[in-house]
């Protein structure tokens, strides 16, 4: 994960000295030479049209494409990506024929300024906006244009990338292939990354939940504190219950666990969802101390029924964000769902948290 965690260092580090780096997107299985839009330079554009596709783009926030009134290529209800994030393709107005390494530098840094207006371009063009997901990396299906965005966000450049597909040296019509991705950065002694590690790097170093509410319940069992988060991407609310004392002075017992509508709503069979709960909130008012965080996913999770969307990394990492939130900083974890417990267990280490014993890593609900 250190080595990863670098990875994503030395790309940011890159982009923020206007330098280029080459980000994988392993679903699609090609790689794209990316750089902060506010850096572009002839020099830049020549080296990236000579080892890319020459389909250059840009990519901006949402609400920069309004900004600078940039039409979507087409109109289509529903659609996420391909030619709907796709923008008008412009010209900056004081260049020559738009299509010179010298030009398109200059389209692109105009469409990266903060002081450009819609009138400073002409429209069809020669550089190609797109409109990146407003969740960046972190959104459903993120691609090139989200990495290029975030890297320049994260960089502390103006929000903007430029982005642009490598192509094969073995397979002149073909793309380039992992290794041959490698090869290119060795050569050329650029920073690689891929798309889901700047989504890792992200989930380790921003809150991805916000406290939201907090109040103290009656229950049949005795009164106990429950506090509201708010999850920073998707919206999904989770709920902290905790019995006795949530603090650094001692190990707090802890159970996570994922909603399930058929089996903590209904008490269906199907599934031990249920069960699970109502022993840890037993062992909890027992022992007069624990917590039991429950988590909502973005999409609706019955047992048997819904599939759910939550994944253990996702899950994991909201967990350690609400432990830090709380000022819990030692646990033990429930014995419920092994495979995820190993992956608490690395998410807590991550953001200097602390399981008492690695042989009390047992698990997560699910």
């Amino acid at each position: 994960m250190r080595t990863a965690h670098g990875r994503v260092r030395r790309a940011i580090s890159a982009v923020a000295t206007g330098r280029p780096v080459v980000v994988m997107n392993e679903s699609e299985v090609q790689g794209y030479l990316v750089f902060a839009a506010d850096a572009a330079t002839p020099e830049l554009l020549t080296f990236t049209v000579r080892h890319t596709s020459g389909y250059v783009r840009v990519a901006l926030p949402g609400s920069e494409c309004e900004r600078l009134n940039l039409p979507p290529v087409c109109h289509q209800t529903g659609e996420s990506s391909g030619t709907a994030s796709h923008r008008v393709a412009v010209d900056f107005r004081e260049t020559g024929t738009g299509i010179s390494s010298i030009d398109r530098a200059r389209t692109i840094a105009a469409l990266a300024a903060a002081d450009s207006t819609a009138a400073d371009f002409r429209r069809p063009g020669h550089v190609v906006p797109v409109q990146a997901g407003r969740h960046g990396v972190l959104g459903t299906a993120p691609g090139a244009a989200e990495a290029a965005v975030d890297l320049a966000d994260l960089g502390m450049r103006r929000p903007g990338g430029v982005l642009c597909e490598i192509v094969s040296q073995r397979d002149p019509a073909g793309m380039a292939d992992r290794n041959e991705l490698a090869t290119f950065a060795r050569v050329h002694r650029l920073p690689i990354v891929s798309i889901a590690e700047i989504a890792a790097y992200r989930r380790r170093t921003e809150p991805q939940v916000m406290r939201s509410a907090e109040t103290t319940l009656p229950t049949v069992d005795g009164a106990v504190r429950v506090v509201g988060f708010r999850d920073t991407d998707d919206g999904c609310e989770h709920l902290a219950v905790i019995a006795g004392s949530a603090d650094a002075a001692a190990p707090m017992p802890l159970h996570v666990h994922v909603e399930c509508l058929s089996g903590d709503v209904f008490g269906s069979l199907a599934c031990s969802c249920r069960a699970d709960l109502d022993s840890a909130v037993a062992a909890m008012h027992a022992n007069g101390t624990g917590m039991v965080i429950y988590l909502r996913p973005p999409e609706p999770r019955a047992c048997g029924l819904l599939a759910g969307s939550a994944t253990p990394d996702a899950v994991s990492q909201t967990v350690a964000w609400i432990l830090r939130d709380l000022g819990v900083y030692t646990v033990r974890l429930s014995d419920d769902a092994p495979e995820l417990g190993l992956l608490m267990f690395g998410a807590i280490r991550e953001h200097g948290l602390y399981v008492e014993s690695p042989r009390t890593v047992r698990s997560v609900a699910g």
